[in-house]
């Protein structure tokens, strides 16, 4: 299924700081465009946040099947592998083995 979003944002603050630090070290020591490196960034977060979401059981297990499935499509050609691994180990662990019980006071 082909989709396409086109995003927009608007970044202040620390974050602005956080990103003009990135964008001037690709900017200075690599060929990589600023759509590229967003995109780059947008997929990176995309692909912890879910797997987070996944580990802790918050995404439900029929959904969670295609979304790993989509997970690992994407992070092989964008992330190494062994950190989506990592991650995935650490928000599994991170409910201590009881997918879907989370204490968002803890």
């Amino acid at each position: 299924m082909d989709k396409v979003f086109k995003l927009e944002t608007t970044l202040a603050q620390d974050l602005a700081e956080l990103y003009a630090i990135i964008a001037a070290e690709f900017e200075q020591k690599s060929g990589i465009a600023p759509a590229d490196m967003n995109r780059t960034l947008l997929q990176t977060g995309l692909i912890h946040h879910l797997t987070m979401m996944t580990g802790l059981g918050l995404i439900d297990a029929e959904k969670a099947e295609a979304v790993e499935a989509l997970i690992d499509k994407v992070a092989k050609d964008t992330i190494m592998w062994e950190l989506l691994q990592m991650a995935r180990s650490f928000w599994k662990d991170s409910a201590g083995g009881k997918a879907g019980i989370v204490d968002f006071k803890a």
